[in-house]
């Protein structure tokens, strides 16, 4: 701009012109020169602190899955045998890599960098990244000669601003990077400029995010897990745009989920708006434990990952329904459990395979396969299955520990065949046998699981709307009518709705339907469960958050006997509490 107004002169000024443009011309492309190395200079990082991660065999190890190989962006690009001066503080090593995989046409260069200055090169070039595969602390590394900035955008640190800035900047870019909390993107300008919806690069990284964290969820994962084999990587889930293969559509590898032009893949990966089933398939594929990942005629390799989709999708898009709906999945599975001679082993349709997987979700909930997950993380590496009729085995008797119930009947439904000594150490669990045919349900067709009658139970709230909304309410057997804690007592937790079930039972599950219709008000999100057999002593069973959802949601325990059950309610919705119906289940 500084150089175009400069050439707007009068004319009738032709000789002040003259003797005075080349003054002005200088000043001009000086300035405009001061501002374009500020800009560079604003958004170029050369600096970084590597938190220690670990390396990401040990972890891939500890999760009983594969790990991506991915490495910390730094946004600097290095060029064909450029030397890269690399200072490293601390005593301890760390990795380097010039080139990403999967995006550069040929595999990166890793380098071992060791304390004190490091030179590195590439005959390829590529960007650079650090791994600091240390177990604990951190290693501040500062490139300080050679690399050149391309544009690089950090969710919480950058604005669309900044972005838009990047881009014109370093227009001739090798890449573009984008980083959330969780992710990182590769891909070409050229797609960053076509496809990132208003060039704001924040909500796409947000939704990555998401996913990633619902896929953490249902893989049993958290930060505040006491036990360090449930905590969520520090690594970041790689995504990226492959190039060079333009015909391959979306595919994942051990360096991350890609994506090409084929069938718009790269569009669905950067638009937020076309944000879908194929980066929450590419990245469940990274979750997948392998001791319930076994082989058969079409492998469960593509059927398992699809647990992490449906995870994700529901959470990024609740009010949708899902795959297995949209597709007619339910259906043609339906059709398969009317036959009469089925072997699961045998079963060619994917979807069909995975109705079986998402039913038990439906049935058990939202901690059922985080818990299964923990149990395969918990097994000593030598009494993981080994053989796919190990793992067929082992998936049939953990299931049935992670339900609480002998599951022999649903998988016989399913034709995956229990062996004789699988048989035999699930009776020996002693766990109620299933009789409700929770192999009929779907996500809109909810089974219950031996529900205990309520025809002699009584109930009582600590807080109730008596005559509009009382606790009767919560076991009327009526999903229209609802308990509600006092409308004037809000925030007065801890709310408390105690049934009593008639006579002791033994009970294994609590079951939650919130108010079904209005406002939410009052829809438990954090909750404690209390069992008692004389109503004076009580017993934590259970404790956990439930979703902000109108769907049936459960709390499961360890069976247990029990007369009296009590609910409380540490935090719901608007500071209040509230049932359209709560069910106990047992025997």
């Amino acid at each position: 701009m500084l150089e175009k107004s400069i050439k707007v002169f009068a004319t009738s000024a032709i000789l002040t012109t003259a003797l005075f443009t080349p003054i002005m011309t200088n000043h001009a492309v000086v300035h405009a020169e001061t501002a374009a190395t500020q800009t560079t200079a604003q958004y170029e990082q050369r600096e970084f602190d590597l938190l220690g991660i670990g390396s990401y065999g040990e972890e891939a190890k500890r999760e009983r899955r594969a790990q991506q190989k991915t490495f910390t962006p730094t946004g600097i690009y290095v060029k064909p045998n450029e030397q890269v001066t690399i200072e490293v503080s601390g005593s301890q090593p760390i990795r380097a890599i010039i080139g990403t995989h999967g995006y550069d046409k040929e595999w990166g260069k890793e380098s071992t960098l060791v304390p004190g200055s490091n030179t590195i090169s590439s005959p390829n070039g590529g960007l650079l990244g650090f791994d600091n595969h240390q177990n604990t602390g951190t290693i501040h590394v500062k490139v300080t000669q050679g690399g050149s900035p391309v544009p690089f955008f950090e969710l919480g640190k950058h604005t669309k601003e900044d972005w838009m800035a990047m881009m014109n900047a370093y227009p001739d870019a090798h890449a573009v990077q984008l980083k959330s909390e969780k992710a990182v993107l590769t891909v070409t300008q050229a797609s960053a400029r076509k496809y990132i919806v208003d060039q704001d690069p924040v909500p796409l990284l947000e939704k990555y995010d998401e996913m990633i964290r619902a896929q953490d969820k249902i893989s049993g994962l958290s930060e505040t897990d006491p036990n360090p084999l449930h905590r969520p990587t520090h690594r970041l889930w790689a995504f990226g745009e492959n190039p060079n293969k333009p015909d391959w559509g979306m595919y994942a590898s051990l360096d991350g989920g890609f994506f090409t032009t084929a069938g718009n893949a790269i569009e669905s990966a950067l638009n937020v708006n076309k944000f879908g089933w194929g980066q929450m398939h590419e990245a469940g594929h990274a979750r997948q434990q392998h001791p319930w990942k076994w082989n058969d005629l079409r492998g469960m390799g593509e059927v398992t990952v699809n647990l992490y989709s449906l995870a994700a999708q529901k959470q990024l898009f609740p009010n949708e329904p899902t795959r297995l709906e949209k597709e007619g999945d339910y259906e043609r599975a339906f059709q398969y459990l009317k036959q009469t001679d089925k072997d699961y082993k045998n079963i060619d349709d994917l979807f069909v395979k995975l109705v079986m997987i998402w039913q038990l979700h439906l049935a058990y909930g939202d901690d059922f396969y985080p818990n299964l997950h923990k149990i395969y993380r918990e097994l000593p590496e030598t009494q993981l299955p080994k053989t796919d009729e190990e793992k067929i085995q082992a998936f049939i008797y953990n299931t049935s520990k992670v339900a609480k119930q002998n599951l022999l009947p649903f998988f016989d439904q399913w034709g995956l065949k229990a062996s004789a000594e699988t048989r035999q150490n699930i009776e020996a669990l002693h766990y109620p046998t299933l009789t409700a045919p929770i192999w009929e349900a779907t996500d809109t067709r909810h089974i219950s699981l031996n529900t205990l009658s309520k025809e002699n139970m009584k109930v009582i709230a600590s807080s109730e709307e008596l005559g509009v909304e009382p606790a009767t309410n919560a076991i009327d057997g009526r999903t229209s009518t609802i308990w509600h804690s006092k409308w004037s007592e809000q925030n007065k937790y801890p709310f408390y709705l105690t049934i009593d079930l008639g006579d002791t039972r033994t009970i294994t599950q609590l079951a939650y339907v919130p108010r079904q219709s209005g406002p939410a008000n009052g829809r438990i999100l954090n909750y404690n469960i209390y069992t008692s057999t004389d109503g004076v002593s009580y017993q934590k069973a259970a404790s956990g958050t439930w979703e902000n959802s109108t769907k049936q949601q459960f709390a499961t325990f360890e069976p247990l006997p029990a007369k009296y059950v009590k609910l409380e309610v540490v935090n719901g919705i608007n500071g209040y509490a509230s049932a359209a119906e709560v069910d106990i289940l047992g025997y």
